[in-house]
């Protein structure tokens, strides 16, 4: 049984290991024909990265699994308390690419039986990536 005082906390450095292996994963699947598992792994693979951003922009190694759960899977809000959102809404066409993101991705994809296609999930992971790699531009380690 935990106690209270044994609050697990995450590296941040797992958060963006973590996003480096489900982007990977993505790719696989979306290789694979896998598109709708490739859009949801790829989005996740994006809030891990804004995870160790908001560790990042607090300036701490390591955050409470807890308030990794109580940030959740909204990206906008996880941008805003990574520090990022300003930075972002100067960054034309990457808004527009997080907002599709925002459109598209939620955690309600891993329950859904819907079926993406070729076409849906080459632009995803399009933006997905490119968001990523901005990111971790501007969050070097």
């Amino acid at each position: 049984m935990r106690r209270p005082f044994d609050r697990r906390r995450v590296k941040a450095t797992v958060f963006r290991a973590v996003s480096k292996e489900r982007l990977n994963d993505a790719l696989c699947l979306h290789d694979a024909g896998r598109f709708q598992g490739a859009i949801y792994l790829c989005g996740y693979a994006l809030e891990c990265e804004l995870k160790y951003c908001v560790c990042r922009f607090r300036q701490t190694e390591r955050m409470e699994e807890g308030e990794a759960k109580r940030l959740g899977h909204q990206l906008t809000e996880l941008l805003g308390a990574a520090g990022m959102a300003n930075l972002l809404a100067s960054k034309r066409d990457l808004l527009e690419a997080f907002h599709k993101i925002e459109e598209t991705w939620s955690t309600e994809i891993r329950y859904s039986g819907a079926v993406a296609s070729k076409k849906e999930s080459d632009t995803f992971l399009k933006d997905c990536r490119a968001l990523l790699l901005w990111l971790r531009t501007e969050q070097k380690p």
